[in-house]
């Protein structure tokens, strides 16, 4: 076999342990992040949700073509535990995308992520005993996030929500947003939620959890009159809501 063949799967195979350790912490990020967040009073969120799952779709795949055609060295621990790990952990980063947007998309691109990364468990988790368990726990995590995902999306589109006006505050520390909230035959609500500008880390966003200063009626939203009269003070037609800092 021609050295520069085998110099060449070499790199390919280096690059793919790259490629997996990558859909790793993108498959741990969601869960781990918003667990991390919430118990500090923050929230971790993607800036696009949508465009992070299709992402991992297309990371995945990847992955398991480069596997079956290159193969993967299971020569370090680590790597070891990521492809036994990666299963399960694949199921739960599902049920946190699906809980967080109901979208067809995004429900599709998690499946397929979760799908392809039980494929590399199946096909290259090193401890048959390790990989048994695993597969086995996904079986059972499957059930449940099977039905949960299923009534999200049979129920929670009932529920539209959209951000219909956002007004930032003099200082640009806090932004409040405007946000009709369509629940169809059931009527809706208007609601102002008052944000702050985080961290931001281009892919994803770590804020404190908004503030909920106003309920109105559904469709109240065109008529409202909404502005700052200071930096921590939001005014929502003619009644002041001071803001937590």
């Amino acid at each position: 076999m021609p050295k520069c063949w085998v110099r060449s799967k070499n790199n390919m195979k280096k690059a793919n342990l790259v490629l997996l350790c990558l859909l790793f912490g993108f498959t741990i990020l969601l869960p781990l992040g918003t667990l991390m967040t919430v118990w500090f009073g923050y929230k971790l969120e993607f800036v696009s949700v949508t465009g992070v799952a299709f992402f991992l779709a297309v990371l995945s795949a990847s992955v398991v073509f480069l596997s079956r055609i290159y193969g993967i060295e299971v020569n370090k621990k680590a790597i070891h535990i990521i492809l036994i790990a990666i299963a399960p952990l694949s199921l739960l980063n599902a049920a946190f995308f699906i809980f967080e947007s109901h979208r067809i998309p995004v429900v599709v691109s998690v499946l397929i992520s979760a799908v392809c990364c039980c494929s590399l468990t199946v096909n290259h988790g090193k401890s048959s005993i390790l990989r048994t368990v695993t597969l086995s726990l996904s079986v059972l995590m499957a059930l449940p996030i099977g039905f949960f995902s299923l009534s999200l999306l049979v129920f929670g589109n009932f529920v539209r929500t959209t951000v219909v006006k956002t007004v930032v505050s003099p200082n640009g520390k806090y932004y409040a947003q405007v946000i009709n909230s369509d629940q169809g035959g059931l009527g809706g609500d208007t609601l102002v939620d008052v944000r702050n500008n985080g961290f931001n880390a281009i892919v994803f966003q770590i804020n404190k959890k908004p503030q909920r200063v106003y309920q109105g009626e559904w469709g109240e939203f065109e008529d409202m009159q909404i502005y700052w009269k200071d930096n921590s003070c939001l005014v929502v037609n003619s009644v002041e809501y001071n803001i937590e800092t």
